[in-house]
C-alpha cells in the first residue's frame, strides 16, 4: 500500500501520518476497501456536526457564526446538505450549492458559502491546499457578480429632514411608530451605525468619555466610540420595555414613499458627510469600524481619546449646520426642500443636547 502511495506521489497523504492527523490503520482500511481516495483525517466524519463545531470554535466573529448557522439552515432545508453527508462528500454539497444558487441568481452567497468550505478544510480538517477535497472544491468556479445594489446617500442635510418630514407624514404607519422610525433615521445618519447594530441596540453611552460607544461584532474593529451628536435615551428604554423597531419594516416604509433610500445608505450618507467636514481619515476609519488596507493606516490604528472625538464632533455639527444654512439645492434632491421650522427644531436640539 505504501509503495503504491509512494508512486502516485502522494505526499499529502505522507505528510498527514508523519504529523498524527491520520491513522496508518484508517489509511490501510480505506485502502483494502478500495477507495479511490484514501482517507485524511475527518475526512470519514459527520459534515454537518464537523461543521458546527469549526462554527462554534470561537475564532469567528459573532455576526459571522450567526449568519454561518442561517445559511447552513438554508442548506438542510433545501436539501443540499444532509445528516448522512460525511466530510469527503463536500465537493457534491458544494457542486450542488452552485446548481441551486446559480438560477436564482443569488452568486453572493454561493461564493461565501464556497470561501467558508474552503477555510473549514484548512483550519479545521487540516487539508493543505493541495489536498484532493480541497483542489475540488476549488476547480468548481466561483459565480460572477455582475449586480450590485445601487447606493443612495443623502446629498444633504436638506435631504435628511425632507425624508423624516415624508415618514412623519406617512398616515398608513401608526403616530408612535412614525415618530420612532424617523428618530431612527436621524440617529442612523448622524451617527456610523451599520444598521444591524442600530436595532438590535447595540450601543449606549461610554462611560469614559461621554460619547457614544457602537457594541458591533462584525468585526474586532466593531466595537468603538464614536463622537456623539444626539442621544434618544427615551427610545432606547422604549425599546428595552418591548418596543419592536426592525429594519425590514423601515425599509418597506421607505419603498412605499417611493424613496430611492435605504437603511444601509444612512451609514454611507454619515461617511460622505464626515469626510466634507474634515475628518481626519484614520478616525474616520475607527468610526466606520474599518480595517485600512495600507501599511500606514495599520500604523495609525489606535484607541482616539476624547479631546480627539470632542474636536470631531465640533467638525460635524458646525458642517450640518452650515449646510443647513444653504439653500436647498432641487435639482440634487430626492425629497422636498427642508422647511425653516424643521432646520430651527434641529439647530436646537443639537445644542441642547451638547
Amino acid at each position: 500500500m505504501l509503495k503504491e502511495m509512494n508512486r502516485n506521489g502522494d505526499v499529502e497523504r505522507f505528510l498527514q501520518l508523519k504529523n498524527g492527523k491520520l491513522k496508518l490503520i484508517d489509511v490501510y482500511h480505506a485502502y483494502k476497501a478500495g477507495r479511490e481516495h484514501l482517507l485524511y483525517g475527518n475526512e470519514g466524519k459527520n459534515l454537518l456536526a464537523e461543521l458546527m463545531a469549526y462554527t462554534e470554535s470561537g475564532i469567528h466573529a459573532e455576526y459571522t457564526t450567526k449568519t454561518t448557522k442561517g445559511w447552513l439552515a438554508t442548506f438542510k432545508k433545501y436539501g443540499l446538505i444532509s445528516d448522512n453527508h460525511v466530510v469527503a462528500d463536500l465537493p457534491k454539497v458544494v457542486q450542488g450549492a452552485y446548481n441551486y444558487y446559480k438560477p436564482r441568481k443569488k452568486h453572493d452567497m454561493f461564493n461565501l458559502s464556497r470561501v467558508y468550505f474552503l477555510g473549514f478544510l484548512k483550519n479545521h480538517c487540516q487539508h493543505s491546499s493541495q489536498s484532493p477535497l480541497y483542489q475540488a472544491i476549488q476547480r468548481i468556479e466561483r459565480l460572477k457578480v455582475t449586480v450590485r445594489k445601487q447606493h443612495n446617500p443623502l446629498s444633504t442635510p436638506h435631504d435628511l429632514f425632507a425624508l423624516i418630514q415624508q415618514v412623519l407624514d406617512d398616515k398608513n404607519v401608526p403616530q408612535e411608530r412614525r415618530e420612532w422610525y424617523a428618530e431612527a433615521i436621524l440617529m442612523m445618519t448622524l451617527h456610523p451605525f451599520r444598521p444591524t447594530e442600530f436595532f438590535q441596540l447595540k450601543w449606549e453611552r461610554d462611560t469614559l468619555t461621554g460619547h457614544l460607544r457602537i457594541k458591533g461584532t462584525k468585526t474586532i474593529q466593531s466595537n468603538r466610540v464614536v463622537p456623539s451628536l444626539v442621544y434618544p435615551q427615551h427610545y432606547r428604554e422604549s425599546r428595552l420595555n418591548g418596543f419592536r423597531l426592525a429594519e425590514p419594516r423601515l425599509n418597506k416604509i421607505l419603498r412605499k414613499l417611493k424613496s430611492p433610500v435605504r437603511s444601509r445608505d444612512f451609514r454611507r450618507t454619515y461617511s460622505i458627510w464626515a469626510e466634507k467636514a474634515g475628518i481626519e481619515r484614520s478616525h474616520l476609519l475607527s468610526y466606520m469600524g474599518h480595517v485600512g488596507r495600507s501599511q500606514t493606516d495599520l500604523y495609525q490604528r489606535r484607541a482616539l481619546t476624547r479631546d480627539e472625538l470632542d474636536t470631531d464632533l465640533v467638525k460635524f455639527r458646525t458642517f450640518i449646520e452650515n449646510e443647513l444654512k444653504k439653500a436647498p439645492s432641487v435639482k440634487q434632491s430626492h425629497f422636498a426642500p427642508t422647511s425653516e421650522k424643521a432646520i430651527r427644531t434641529f439647530l436646537q436640539s443639537i445644542e441642547a443636547d451638547s
